[in-house]
């Protein structure tokens, strides 16, 4: 599944011309992508800004500018239940959208699951995304696995959202969601620590069937898996048994390099700091910013973050332990 629209949209808002629209999707589908996600319906939950693109809403009037009759991709869209009600999602039902993905927060499980059933009756296919799958435990993962095939979901993807995971955590996730449930898995990963090829592949090792990727990464902070680079890969390593029309992905590639991407996606101290001490991206301006007025090491506030695996992107929570390690390396030096 490509994710350019949606979650490359981070960097630019989601202002997407209808021309690199239907140059997208037109590339992708010849080159063979299975699925090509065009964007949120109702908005993103963790970006609310209003000045944004098309596809952040996807609205009936975006809907039906897209190209209709595909030769091989399906369309999806993602859906986040707390800023998008199912009276929202009716119209869709007689659009040309296959997939709907449902994504969550696991304090959120229990709200989005009432959707998979409903989705299902109206006839579409739908995935549960499990987003920040590294705060909590391969065990419990499996429970929400378990309670959202039995809601009648199609696939289960556990989401690797602020780029934590390394290899071995796959191992274990995968292999306990397999000895608890049957229902097909998904991996969505992020690049912090230079990782998502790899866990990608041992995925792959372990039976999980849906990937998703990005034209040249695009996403916040370190980006997903590069498309090009994944479909490269699947071409030249005939293990997986899969094969892409190259060509037109690397064309596409080139073109939202030189004309969508301001600059390359890149892994620097940001990227870093988040994916190590497990953190949403959204946290590092904060974090640069109370390190810098307070003279604190930044991973070090990170790593204090962290530790509370916070809900949300808090500005408070930063300032709040910013002044309790001023506090504590203020205890430590002796007095004169």
């Amino acid at each position: 599944m490509d994710c350019t629209l949606r979650d490359g949209g981070n960097l630019n808002m989601w202002k997407f011309t209808p021309e690199e629209i239907k140059l997208l999707i037109h590339q992708l589908d010849h080159a063979g992508v299975e699925i090509i996600e065009i964007g949120y319906r109702g908005g993103s939950g963790s970006n609310r800004s209003t000045q944004v693109g098309s596809v952040a809403k996807c609205d009936a009037e975006l809907i039906l500018s897209l190209p209709q009759q595909l030769r091989y991709s399906q369309y999806a869209v993602m859906v986040i239940p707390e800023v998008c009600a199912l009276n929202q999602l009716e119209d869709l039902r007689d659009s040309c959208v296959t997939w709907i993905r449902i994504a969550a927060y696991p304090q959120h499980v229990q709200h989005a699951l009432t959707y998979v059933s409903v989705l299902k009756d109206w006839g579409f296919k739908v995935c549960f995304n499990l987003m920040s799958a590294s705060y909590i435990s391969a065990g419990e993962l499996a429970m929400i696995a378990h309670e959202a095939e039995h809601a009648g979901a199609d696939v289960f993807y556990f989401a690797d959202s602020y780029g934590a995971f390394h290899p071995d955590d796959i191992t274990t996730i995968v292999n306990t969601l397999k000895n608890k449930t049957e229902i097909p898995l998904g991996f969505h990963g992020h690049n912090n620590l230079g990782l998502s090829f790899a866990n990608t592949l041992r995925a792959l090792d372990l039976g999980v069937s849906y990937i998703d990727t990005s034209i040249c990464g695009m996403a916040r902070g370190a980006g997903n898996l590069a498309t090009e680079q994944f479909t490269a890969v699947m071409n030249k390593w005939k293990r997986y048994g899969v094969k892409y029309d190259l060509t037109p992905i690397l064309q596409l590639s080139e073109y939202f390099l030189e004309k969508v991407l301001k600059v390359p996606m890149k892994i620097a101290q940001s990227e870093i700091i988040c994916g190590l001490n497990n953190l949403h991206y959204y946290y590092y301006q904060h974090i640069d910013r109370v390190s810098k007025t307070n003279g604190l090491d930044p991973m070090y506030l990170g790593y204090r973050i962290g530790q509370l695996m916070p809900h949300g992107v808090d500005a408070d929570i930063v300032e709040k332990i910013g002044e309790i390690i001023q506090l504590e390396q203020g205890s430590t030096i002796p007095k004169k």
